[in-house]
């Protein structure tokens, strides 16, 4: 074998596991950069999202009548859509016929990308990745053994557009419609309330995960039918009820 076909075949050999090498690298390394840019854009998703809760929070709570919050989209869907459903029915443990029932429906403001999802549901900011779904900022309820203070934040959609997708910058305008006191629950001296709280969500992880951290006892904690319910004990429950309107606009 002459020297020129020697340095022809180790070229060759040379050339091919590069190419080999390029392409295993393309294989494998493709996928997880891919991955990790999806993961970097939904935790800028979610600090948006936290810019959105503050705005909201203080439509709720600190008397703005409006707020709006600018939302850069990375390709996902941004809309207000879905339902979460918390009712509560609270009983005199001393006399059953002295009884309250609250119940209210948000639709979520929501960032859909692929199979992850970041929410704004009653106030709180929900992550959901595939099947995995936790709260990343609770809705502010206050309970512990003696008031239970309970704000629900209820959102709704206004105007012609119930969803956005693509690159661009959407506007979510918020504007309170009412406020009021739902109700005012005291069992007096002596006695207590027993609270049953059902949540029923389409991220019912979530929540649940959120309720056990709080203290509330199980009563149904599976989460197959998207519904769970647990329970509480306080001498007073007050719920407030805010309802804002929210608008998506390019």
């Amino acid at each position: 074998m002459t020297r020129a076909q020697s340095d022809a075949i180790g070229f060759v050999l040379v050339f091919s596991i590069i190419i080999l090498t390029v392409g295993t690298v393309y294989a494998t390394g493709f996928g997880a950069l891919q991955d990790l840019r999806s993961d970097e854009q939904l935790d800028n998703m979610e600090r948006a999202f936290d810019v959105l809760a503050d705005n909201v929070d203080e439509m709720a709570h600190e008397g703005a009548p409006s707020r709006a919050t600018e939302i850069k989209l990375t390709g996902g869907t941004l809309a207000v859509d879905g339902a979460t459903t918390i009712t509560m029915r609270a009983v005199n443990t001393s006399n059953s016929a002295d009884n309250a029932t609250v119940s209210a429906t948000t639709r979520p403001i929501s960032y859909t990308h692929d199979s992850s999802t970041v929410a704004l549901s009653f106030g709180a900011v929900l992550r959901e990745d595939g099947d995995a779904a936790v709260m990343r900022s609770d809705p502010g309820w206050a309970i512990d053994d003696d008031h239970a203070l309970v704000p629900l934040v209820v959102t709704t959609h206004s105007g012609d557009t119930t969803a956005l997708g693509g690159r661009s910058t959407v506007l979510v305008a918020g504007t309170v419609r009412a406020r009021r006191l739902v109700t005012d629950f005291d069992t007096g001296a002596g006695s207590q309330a027993r609270v049953n709280l059902t949540v029923t969500s389409p991220r019912v992880e979530a929540w649940k995960r959120y309720l056990e951290s709080a203290g509330l006892t199980e009563l149904e904690g599976d989460t197959d039918d998207g519904q769970i319910t647990y329970q509480f004990e306080v001498d007073r429950l007050t719920v407030t009820r805010t309802s804002v309107a929210v608008e998506l606009r390019r």
